[in-house]
């Protein structure tokens, strides 16, 4: 059986990282599998053990750090907004399900076919349709439960996708997990009808669950709570991300944990960038370090 949580709408990118999280750890799974449908305001979602300074193009989390989320699992990064439907399925922990995405996604190509989509699964366990990508995938276990979570593309903003993941100009060193980039399509231009995320939402809601629950209040409180000390925190977003040097002709930047740990310039215009150690590497602490000109030039300079 498959119950359909009612979560909810409108919240913030950081609770429902939070609830998937949660609701791995907390669902009783005996009787039922769970799925929750949400739709996120626009945001990056980094996997686990990604570095953000590779994963995000530097203009989007330089400008954007506030709408950057680290989750619970691993896989590569995505980009959410209005046009796209994320789904997260909960179930009891077997070895059988851990890496087969099949399992918990086949229900969702079979509503995509009924639909007039060519919905595949290509090597990687992603759905494709035509050669592009329409849903990515990654999973998370306590060994007790599994979640196992995507995206669905139905009329997402392709272009801005795009430009939050552009591979950035300067040369990149980490031993973090990489995103395998590929490319995407909209379910809508395969079937025009299919425009509506809410409609796609309640459409699989029917199709897929066979009752439904609400998300009590003690568990949002719960949720909410762990939304603030854990989701929002910067080392969870930014310091988790593996030592990361960018570096280019005329300087490099290490970062360890969130902090610049060691730089190097090549050109001695770019002394001042001497003074971003042991600063934490976003816009807003910086702009307390660096002049506004520096501030100007260091990222010009990293594009």
């Amino acid at each position: 059986m498959l119950t359909l949580i009612e979560v909810p709408e409108g919240e913030s990118p950081f609770f429902y990282a939070a609830l998937e999280e949660w609701l791995v750890r907390h669902c009783d799974c005996a009787e039922s599998d769970y799925l929750i449908l949400y739709v996120n305001n626009s945001c990056a979602v980094v996997g686990k053990n990604q570095s953000i300074y590779k994963e995000l193009n530097f203009n989007f989390w330089w400008n954007e750090a506030e709408k950057v989320v680290r989750r619970v699992s691993g896989g590569g990064t995505v980009f959410h907004d209005a046009g796209n439907l994320n789904f997260a399925f909960i179930s009891k922990f077997e070895e059988k399900k851990v890496n087969n995405y099949r399992y918990f996604n086949e229900p969702i190509r079979q509503y995509l076919i009924a639909n007039g989509i060519p919905a595949t699964f290509n090597a990687r366990n992603d759905l494709i349709a035509n050669g592009k990508k329409i849903s990515g995938n990654a999973q998370f276990t306590d060994r007790k439960n599994i979640i196992s979570h995507g995206t669905l593309l139905v009329h997402a903003d392709l272009q801005k996708i795009s430009a939050a993941l552009k591979e950035n100009t300067y040369t990149i060193s980490t031993k973090a997990v990489s995103s395998v980039r590929s490319s995407v399509a909209n379910i809508a231009m395969f079937n025009p009808k299919l425009n509506s995320v809410m409609q796609v939402k309640k459409e699989l809601a029917a199709t897929l669950t066979q009752q439904q629950q609400l998300l009590q209040p003690q568990a949002i409180e719960a949720v909410k709570i762990l939304q603030r000390e854990k989701y929002e925190d910067y080392s969870w977003r930014f310091g988790r991300s593996p030592q990361t040097q960018l570096s280019n002709q005329y300087f490099s930047i290490t970062i360890s944990e969130g902090k610049v740990s060691h730089v190097q310039y090549h050109d001695p215009a770019f002394l001042f960038i001497e003074k971003v150690a042991n600063q934490t590497f976003t816009k807003y602490a910086l702009a307390l370090t660096l002049h506004p000109e520096e501030i100007a030039r260091l990222t010009h300079c990293m594009q």
